[in-house]
């Protein structure tokens, strides 16, 4: 007895293609970020919604935003905060001190 074997010789639709071999995973969440919910900037992947000023919580899009050591900020906020010390250097303690708690796995 012969072995039959069938094979789909569709193309993949554009919606299946859009979400096959997709490993981008969010910066800030971890979990994958598929190409209809992403926003990437400066070669880091991000949902959407995870897209966020890190002080003030507004979204925020390609053209408003700025990154001080990995940490989001909308321009307004970062230029607020800039101003009430006159450097940047409690942003990166507090970058740091961000990055740190976000690295601690949950129990």
């Amino acid at each position: 007895m012969h072995e039959l074997h069938v094979f789909d010789t569709r193309s993949p639709s554009k919606a299946a293609s859009m979400f096959s071999g997709t490993v981008e995973k969010c910066a800030t969440c971890g979990k994958t970020a598929y190409p209809l919910e992403k926003v990437t900037v400066e070669g880091q992947s991000y949902h959407k919604s995870c897209f966020k000023c890190s002080h003030g919580g507004c979204s925020l899009s390609p053209s408003n935003y700025a990154a001080l050591e990995g940490i989001l900020y909308c321009k307004h906020h970062f230029s607020q905060l800039f101003k009430e010390k006159g450097s940047y250097n409690h942003l990166i303690k507090s970058a740091s001190i961000k990055r740190a708690a976000a690295s601690v796995p949950e129990a």
